[in-house]
């Protein structure tokens, strides 16, 4: 069968030749040989096999459909038609006028007496007697001679449509919701797939039948088709572009075995034809992305310069659409983000939708983009419509620019934040409100009107998540330690104060480099790790990583505080890449908080890389580690 196999593909000259010197295709190189033939036990014009598949570096195996053949010499005998006529009938658009006629047959009399009266019976034609026949098929009062006749016209008719030229009619077919047809429709099914063996379906008919194939899928006999349609695309390869793309795209879904060679090939026409796409297509790629949880650097970069060079074309319910999409991908790169910032500069004044803001700002916050011009054109539509801006928004709105330490050009910004939250107070969850407040901190401004309702009784009585809780007790403690005029602590202590446990990656780390420290240090004895600062709130803002004291000091203790040598003392901070902005260089808001106050109550504060800790531990370089970490604690704040 391998040999019939090889023979039948060579004589169809499409892309599965085995010949060594044929050209490979843009997506797959050679296919050396098929094997593991199966009969197709339900249809003999069928053998299930597998092919090897070879694309670049990689070697797949995957499954094809081969019609079996009884004499080879009639793949010689008969001309090959490559592709379907270019004039299609007009059969099929002719198809509800044909069917206005039958309905006036009110028997089956009249459904044979009409078709007598055709001089050719046409695809449309046959499937309108079809229709009317089994609308006058469950009338008892027919004779039974007719009853009998009716039998084999019926399957006259369906032979008709079924060898018709036109494919789309049997596409139209199966997409049908008639109860009549479903019988028929693996039938009509096999055909579409013996044609797509044959090269005579476009890609836009072949998404289509696999669009239905897709729907029909917990069906056997249809199900086991969808894998094997890979084959049609590769020979339509050319066929291909920026219009039908979206197409192809969309039924990837579908496939399980093949879906890596027909995404390969999605992907190469993607990159050829990235610049004629429209935004509508490329918003469906992306919703197949999403769909797929789909992660490709090489497509996601051409969305990005696809991006940056059509900003200029998107309204702002496009570029919504897109930088939201892009950001549930979790995929952002240079150009997407100077996209963004031409964008916002072009239309900034004129944008009236707030959730485009917030789809924005939402975008900086998932990849830590603390880009001045978005951020500032951001707070200016912030000052020009916040009182419009409903309070489900605020929090989305004014986080951000605290998280990136931003300051606004607006001197009068957060005083206008305050104003707007505290008119919206009731609207607005108890969490939403103190993540505001402590983007206000991070900043260091303090909303005193804001926090003096907040911390009311007649407030918090109505607080009941835990979690906003602890927001509530770390802005009750980080303005007692830094705002002169709050006239804290007003949260009662707290009573379910816990240890803090340290980020599993830092503390790994530290686990694996601590010999270095202590050789720095001067001994173990001089190290201490993971310290929580006592009577300050549980929270990881008061979490030192690492101390290096006298050795006379028990951190463990919860008088060290009291105790401690200031100039022989360092609290040592390992930021992770996750606490840093995208220029790996300025500290997210928290971190820069946590700094702060560190200092405020006394302590001299190192902050250590984790990359760089990282690099120099998996590259062995102790000596490294070693002058990195002492140069830091020389240049202690």
């Amino acid at each position: 069968m391998a040999t019939a196999i090889r023979t039948y593909l060579k004589a169809k000259k499409n892309i599965l030749s085995c010949n060594a010197n044929t050209k490979a295709s843009g997506i797959n190189s050679t296919f050396r040989r098929s094997f593991s033939d199966d009969k197709n036990r339900s249809n003999p014009q069928f053998s299930n096999s597998t092919i090897m598949v070879e694309h670049g570096y990689n070697v797949q195996e995957l499954p094809v459909l081969v019609r079996t053949l009884t004499d080879l010499s009639e793949i010689y005998d008969k001309p090959i038609v490559d592709t379907e006529p270019s004039r299609i009938s007009n059969d099929s658009q002719n198809y509800n006028l044909i069917k206005s006629e039958f309905s006036q047959c009110l028997d089956l009399r009249d459904v044979f007496t009409l078709l007598s009266k055709c001089t050719k019976i046409t695809p449309s034609i046959a499937l309108g007697a079809i229709e009317r026949i089994y609308t006058l098929e469950k009338n008892p009062t027919q004779n039974v001679h007719v009853n009998l006749a009716k039998g084999a016209i019926l399957d006259k008719l369906l032979k008709v449509v079924t060898k018709t030229k036109d494919t789309q009619t049997i596409i139209n077919i199966l997409n049908t919701t008639s109860t009549f047809m479903e019988p028929y429709k693996p039938k009509f099914s096999e055909e579409i797939m013996l044609r797509v063996l044959d090269n005579m379906l476009s890609v836009e008919q072949i998404c289509e039948f696999l669009k239905f194939l897709i729907l029909k899928r917990g069906d056997q006999q249809y199900s086991e088709i969808i894998d094997k349609l890979w084959i049609g695309f590769v020979q339509r390869e050319a066929d291909i572009n920026e219009t039908n793309i979206s197409k192809l795209f969309s039924v990837l879904p579908g496939f399980k075995a093949s879906k890596r060679t027909v995404l390969n090939l999605s992907e190469q026409k993607l990159s050829e034809y990235w610049n004629k796409i429209t935004v509508s297509v490329m918003q469906q790629i992306l919703d197949v992305f999403i769909q797929e949880k789909y992660l490709s650097v090489q497509s996601f970069a051409v969305i990005g310069r696809w991006l940056h060079t059509n900003i200029h074309a998107l309204n702002d319910d496009e570029m919504l659409d897109i930088i939201s999409k892009l950001t549930q991908l979790k995929y952002t790169d240079d150009q997407i983000e100077i996209a963004v910032e031409k964008y916002i500069k072009l239309k900034g004044n004129k944008i009236n939708m707030h959730v485009l803001i917030v789809g924005i700002l939402n975008y900086c916050m998932q990849f830590h983009i603390r880009n001045d011009e978005i951020l500032n054109a951001c707070s200016k539509h912030f000052f020009n419509q916040g009182s419009t801006i409903p309070a489900g928004f605020l929090r989305s709105v004014l986080y951000p620019f605290g998280y990136f330490n931003f300051k606004p050009l607006h001197e009068q910004f957060w005083s206008f934040a305050e104003d707007v939250v505290l008119q919206n107070l009731n609207k607005m969850t108890s969490d939403d409100i103190c993540s505001i407040i402590l983007s206000f901190i991070y900043v260091s401004q303090y909303p005193l009107k804001l926090t003096k309702r907040i911390f009311s009784s007649e407030y918090l009585i109505n607080v009941k998540s835990s979690d906003t809780l602890k927001k509530l007790h770390l802005i009750d403690t980080a303005l007692s330690i830094e705002c002169p005029n709050y006239l804290g602590p007003l949260m009662p202590k707290d009573q379910y104060l816990q240890p803090i446990s340290q980020d599993f990656r830092v503390k790994n780390l530290i686990n694996k480099i601590l010999v270095d420290i202590e050789w720095v240090a001067g001994g173990k004895q001089n190290v201490s790790t993971s310290i929580l600062v006592p009577h300050f709130c549980s929270d990881q803002t008061y979490l030192i990583d690492i101390m290096l004291h006298p050795p006379g000091l028990n951190c463990s203790k919860s008088d060290w505080l009291s105790k401690y040598d200031k100039d022989k003392t360092r609290a040592i901070l390992i930021h992770l890449p996750d606490d840093f902005c995208t220029d790996n260089k300025n500290l997210i808001g928290p971190q820069l908080m946590r700094r702060k106050h560190l200092q405020i109550i006394g302590l001299n504060v190192t902050s250590l890389s984790y990359s760089l800790l990282s690099q120099f531990y998996t590259s062995h370089n102790s000596n490294g580690l070693r002058d990195y970490i002492k140069n830091s604690l020389g240049d202690a704040d």
